[in-house]
């Protein structure tokens, strides 16, 4: 334990520097302010994670590959990342397949799946055999295949047939090749068949007979397919026109119809965007604003897709979608980057540039260090300024209250980058305080990596199963770019303060908590080196405490002991 490393100082001031350290940052936090329970479901990650490892709230089931899956097959489409290409995962019954399996254990665990159901209106053909989009014999010669791909030595698995559906019109000149490079008025029935929202229904019966339904223990998240303003690339050989915004929308009625006739407790997610640019415009639209967006009043497409749902609901008398879906990943130079260090995204700049980006989650007045500041910011919805969480919870208020919000994928950086697991960590912090139902990054982190820890942090902080949970309340720090500070209240249990210090030197932290606090302390805290551990104890008897020696690029945890409040509605919590 390294309690040496820290100063505890009671006083009614801020407290003063330390010598030898770069700065103090003072911390001012109201206990009654600002104060909302935070969900757990934030907690969450897709793929499939060592729940045994970390327990997970939530574990999501997504991504390209489950736009086009077969469940009485236990094959999936890959989609544009693997050359469109059914994929088969079991020996063709659910009862063995992959998907079942990690719902059994997520439901085992005591963890939420999230499970996509398709809306494409396709699933692979039932068969226990790889097929393909783009055969080149029969569309002819592409600019790469399977075995291509893999240079010259490719693996004796590789099919050579199975083309990526872009050809050159100089070397192919067949009716399918366009002028553009692409394969066109290829058949949808070369991988797939017809899928209607029976289909998807049927799976969901077949689910509720072995786990039960959302009542009873059973799946209680299902989502309207994922990134369908991207089908037009992603899952082009089935879906080769851009997503409008009445298209989305009758799908949703029709699937959301569906799914809650089949168990009426479901929560259903939609229209689940892919970033940015859906946000305010459909496929059809040249990302932000286009026809289509006119010929809808001018409204941003997430905004006019909330006014359908209350509009429906008013109308039916039914709730089509209960989560507004978006999926976000900060577009910065080397902000977003999965593979593992030692690479560019952990240069100063990136790592500077990172831990700034956050900044596009909710400041109004945060231009983005993207392609997004290209965007400009005159019009009514300042582009180039994302606010992401409080734009989209403006529009929910406005449009539809009462809707919750997730955001089902995102990332912050690499599994191993220091400043990837302190912008994780920051990240969870930002969405409990804003208001955020539920969050799955893209995807868990590896077992032992330093991302891990941020979750950690959360999820089991003292190795003994301590959560932060409880209610978001008022923490505000006098530098957020060099320290960022949240507060938790725990009722009946402890008060948390996470601290991330974002420089590159150590900083102390001149915390007012607003309130008396008497009894012990706790500080835990990893870093770039080190692994998530208690740091420092101590006891309290004021409203004040300084904490010194807060590490470069640290995430920190100090756990005070409940305090006996009184709040301004008269009843303790």
């Amino acid at each position: 334990m390294r309690t040496a490393l820290f100063v505890l100082m009671l006083s009614c001031g801020i407290g003063h520097s330390i010598q030898g350290f770069a700065a103090t940052i003072g911390v001012s936090v109201d206990i009654s302010s600002d104060r909302h329970p935070i969900s757990p479901d934030i907690l969450g990650v897709s793929g499939a994670p060592d729940l045994d490892q970390l327990a997970y709230p939530l574990v999501r089931w997504g991504g390209n590959s489950t736009t086009r899956y077969n469940w009485q097959a236990d094959v999936h489409n890959a989609a544009s990342d693997w050359f469109f290409m059914n994929i088969p995962d079991g020996n063709g019954t659910p009862a063995s397949s992959s998907t079942e399996a990690l719902i059994a254990a997520v439901i085992a665990a005591g963890s939420r799946p999230l499970v996509t159901l398709s809306t494409i209106g396709w699933v692979p053909k039932p068969v226990q055999q790889k097929r393909w989009g783009y055969s080149v014999l029969k569309y002819g010669v592409q600019t790469m295949t399977e075995c291509s791909y893999f240079g010259s030595n490719p693996p004796s698995w590789c099919t050579a047939d199975a083309g990526n559906g872009r050809c050159n019109p100089a070397q192919n000149q067949t009716m399918y090749c366009n002028a553009a490079g692409y394969i066109v008025d290829n058949d949808p029935l070369d991988t797939s068949d017809v899928a209607t929202p029976q289909t998807a229904t049927a799976w969901m019966a077949h689910l509720q007979q072995r786990f039960g339904s959302a009542n009873s223990g059973g799946i209680r998240y299902y989502a309207l397919d994922n990134e369908p303003m991207l089908w037009n690339s992603t899952h082009r050989d089935v879906h080769p026109q851009p997503l409008t915004y009445d298209e989305i929308w009758q799908r949703t009625v029709e699937y959301a119809t569906a799914i809650k006739v089949r168990d009426p407790a479901a929560k259903v997610f939609g229209p689940v965007t892919w970033g940015y640019c859906d946000l305010f415009g459909s496929a059809a639209d040249n990302c932000l604003d286009g026809a289509d967006r006119a010929a809808h009043g001018g409204t941003p497409f997430v905004k006019w897709y909330l006014q359908q749902v209350c509009s429906y609901q008013a109308s039916h008398g039914i709730r089509l979608v209960d989560y507004l879906d978006l999926h976000y990943y900060p577009q910065g130079d080397g902000v977003v980057d999965f593979s593992d260090p030692p690479n560019g995204s952990e240069t100063a700049a990136a790592s500077a540039r990172r831990l700034r980006s956050l900044k596009e989650l909710y400041d109004p007045d945060w231009d983005s260090e993207s392609w997004l500041s290209d965007l400009g910011n005159t019009t009514p919805w300042h582009y180039s300024r994302p606010q992401l969480l409080r734009r989209v919870r403006a529009w929910i208020d406005e449009s539809c209250p009462g809707t919750g919000l997730a955001i089902t994928e995102y990332n912050w950086g690499s599994d191993n980058g220091a400043s990837s697991a302190l912008a994780q960590a920051e990240a969870l912090a930002i969405f409990a305080r804003e208001r955020v139902d539920v969050a799955a990054r893209w995807v868990a982190p590896a077992s032992g990596s330093l991302v891990e820890r941020a979750f950690r942090l959360f999820l089991d902080f003292d190795g003994a199963g301590g959560r932060i949970e409880g209610f978001s309340t008022r923490a505000i720090s006098a530098d957020i770019d060099s320290l960022g500070a949240y507060a938790v209240h725990a009722p009946g249990q402890r008060m948390m303060l996470l601290l991330f210090n974002k420089a590159t030197t150590t900083t102390t932290a001149a915390i007012n908590l607003g309130r008396s606090f008497n009894g012990a302390w706790k500080l835990y805290q990893f870093t770039g080196t080190s692994n998530l551990a208690q740091v420092g104890a101590g006891t309290i008897n004021g409203a004040a405490i300084n904490l010194s020696g807060l590490p470069a690029r640290s995430a920190s945890l100090l756990v005070l002991p409940e305090s006996d409040v009184i709040y301004a509605n008269g009843f303790d919590f």
